[in-house]
């Protein structure tokens, strides 16, 4: 059954390849079925000449095994060479580090033909193979395809390939999961045929068709949760949520306050928003913005003309951040101009003093306040609403799932309203990524910039030339009067990595830029203390700031012109980005500088170099990286595939209609 658990009698194996089965998450058979290969050999056409060899390509090819030798290299590591010989005479070599065992495996080898698999490498005027797979039984020539897996715990892909075989007769008892309209839709194969054909595949085609079917699988498994999750939430709360017609002119006098023209992605976004809030079920919206294209401000608007726009009963809007300092920011920027249209705000956070939090918890109880702005502090249990129609959460990534749905549900209306959400994020996630991991909202994206802003000027900077120069041209600058970050990956010296870190850093700022101030903040001191730093910063009392991370998202110093990255290639395009995201937000022009770790490559961060358009950097992330790593952080909720890539744009985006057209067919 596919349920049993895999035993050392039925795989024909040890106790200790069972144990690093399950340290690896394979503890039953369908564990095993499921553990896709990762590529394949095509055996189809082995080669015996290397002149046919294709060097961008796999190759399979028949030679002659000549001699081993094993020795060790300067750096102490373990050298392994093999000299072949192809049917025509001609000579190549294989090279193995650290692996000790290959001299004893291949001696009876010596002489006879083996198969080689792998690329190769061209170099010196001759081709060698680095590390590449073999196999001294010759009946393989001419097999199709043969899978690769990953290995287990130190499992080789072969032994896994000789225990598929045992448990092969259990595929046929895999049930489908795809709706049969789907399957009949694109033709699809059954899933039993898929992983058969994965893992006993005739030929490529056979491999295509198979991943393809479970490509699309895993994608709309995920899919059509979060869509019947936003579908749910909308039958939930129909007729729970205050509808709102939106009034094109109420709109035009609004923006007609601001001193500047919204761009056109703005207008665009700020029309969806308002659209959802003329329905009576709650909005479910996320906002994703680049970095300096002006979220805050459609974000107030669609507040200022739901307030005025309310019919009967007057509404009430949260708005919460992750940290008191952005929270701060947000009611800085937003209560002038809800005062001009008679909006009363108040800002609710840990550092408010018992009696304004009394004060303010008594308003929004009894109606009597329109806006507040907060932080975790608006989620507690003794805060009380007596009509909130409006729920905006700032940086929702930060907060986590289960933290996201406390966020949007641990409200109290004294009214039994659900309020509409607008979540907001200043990190340009890949469309792909965000349709999947946020498919329960509706998407909207604002990656225009406002007309006139000057792009960051960003260097990689290799040399301690470079740097020496850097160092001048910050001075330079900061006698100017203005200010630096300076970001290290570390809050403590590794003994493992030799990086740079917050606290070196700090110490070697303090001499090079004497008499200057030079402070420190990272995530281990209290939220207290990392408030009122950057309260100072902001009010230019510092300088330089030696920081980690934590200054990632959010802070707004219109003052501070340059950002300096230590130990750059530890971080992701993503994460860089927002870093450069704190300088430029002013009239000078500002610059990013990133610092590599001696000997580490530079190819990935010279993208920073190429393009300030964030959507573009993650997208390139999300690549070549994990997920989950695109937010600068691995996160247990990203979805961890074994076939589907999310990458796919179109791809995943004709799921997404093939599993809404399903929901509005069980409407009709």
């Amino acid at each position: 059954m596919l349920s049993s658990k895999l035993t050392k009698t039925l795989l024909r194996t040890t106790d200790n390849y069972i144990k690093a089965l399950e340290k690896g998450g394979i503890v039953t058979v369908e564990d095993l079925l499921n553990h896709i290969p990762r590529d394949y050999e095509d055996r189809t056409q082995v080669l015996d000449t290397f002149s046919l060899i294709n060097v961008k390509e796999k190759n399979t090819i028949l030679v002659k095994l000549l001699s081993i030798d094993t020795q060790k290299t300067a750096n102490n590591k373990l050298l392994t060479k093999w000299v072949i010989e192809d049917k025509n005479g001609f000579l190549s070599e294989c090279v193995w580090f650290n692996r000790k065992y290959l001299s004893t495996q291949l001696k009876p080898y010596i002489g006879k033909k083996i198969l080689l698999t792998g690329k190769v490498k061209y170099a010196f005027g001759k081709l060698s193979f680095p590390s590449p797979e073999w196999d001294g039984d010759l009946s393989k020539v001419g097999w199709e395809v043969v899978p690769v897996y990953s290995e287990v715990n130190y499992i080789p892909s072969k032994w896994i390939v000789s225990k598929m075989d045992i448990v092969k007769k259990y595929i046929w008892e895999i049930s489908e999961t795809l709706p049969e309209e789907i399957i009949q839709k694109y033709n699809f194969i059954s899933r039993k045929q898929a992983l058969h054909e994965v893992h006993f595949p005739k030929n490529m085609h056979d491999v295509e068709q198979a991943k393809y079917r479970l490509a699309y699988e895993e994608l709309f498994e995920i899919n059509y949760r979060a869509i019947a999750s936003k579908h749910e939430t909308f039958k939930q709360t129909a007729g729970k949520s205050v509808a709102i017609r939106l009034n094109p002119d109420r709109v035009k006098d609004i923006l007609s306050q601001l001193e500047f023209e919204l761009t056109d992605h703005q207008k665009i976004v700020l029309f969806q928003i308002l659209k959802d809030m003329e329905k009576d079920h709650s909005m479910q919206r996320l906002l994703e913005w680049d970095v300096g294209t002006g979220k805050t401000i459609v974000a107030l608007v669609s507040v200022i003309h739901a307030i005025l726009e309310s019919v009967g009963k007057r509404i009430q809007v949260a708005i919460m951040a992750p940290t008191e300092i952005l929270a701060r920011q947000h009611f800085s920027s937003m209560q002038n101009m809800l005062f001009e249209y008679g909006i009363s705000s108040e800002l609710l956070v840990w550092s408010t003093t018992a009696k304004n939090k009394k004060d303010i918890k008594s308003k929004l109880k009894s109606g009597n306040l329109d806006v507040v702005i907060g932080t975790h502090a608006l989620v507690q249990e003794d805060v009380y609403f007596q009509n909130l129609w409006y729920v905006i959460i700032d940086e929702q990534h930060r907060f986590g799932v289960k933290q996201r749905e406390v966020l949007e549900k641990w409200f109290w209306n004294a009214w039994t309203l659900v309020p509409h959400s607008l979540n907001m994020t200043a990190t340009p996630i890949p469309r792909t990524l965000a349709l999947t991991l946020y498919g329960d909202q509706d998407l909207s994206i604002i990656s225009q910039y406002p007309k006139n802003r000057k792009e960051i000027f960003t260097k990689v900077a290799k040399t301690e030339a470079e740097r020496d120069q850097i160092n001048l041209f910050v001075r330079s600058e900061i006698e100017k009067g203005r200010q630096v970050f300076w970001v290290s990956p570390l809050v403590e010296e590794s003994e493992k990595i030799d990086l740079a870190n917050a606290i070196s850093t700090y110490e070697s700022l303090v001499d090079i830029f004497s008499p200057f101030q030079v402070w420190l903040i990272h995530g281990k001191m209290k939220a207290s203390e990392k408030d009122q730093i950057m309260k100072d910063f902001a009010e230019n009392k510092v300088q330089i700031l030696s920081s980690t991370s934590v200054i990632e998202v959010g802070i707004d110093v219109p003052n501070s012109t340059i950002m300096c990255i230590e130990g750059a290639e530890r971080f992701g395009l993503s994460q860089l980005h927002q870093f450069r995201g704190r300088v430029g937000r002013w009239k000078h022009q500002s610059y990013c500088y990133l610092f590599p770790t001696s000997g580490n490559d530079t190819d990935r961060l010279r993208a920073m170099e190429r393009t300030n358009n964030g959507f573009e950097l993650s997208e390139i992330d999300l690549e070549i990286r994990w997920p989950g790593e695109v937010y600068g952080l691995r996160q247990s909720w990203v979805p961890d595939l074994k076939v589907a890539s999310l990458t796919d744009l179109e791809f995943i985006s004709q799921i997404r209609e093939d599993i809404e057209e399903m929901f509005q067919k069980t409407k009709e």
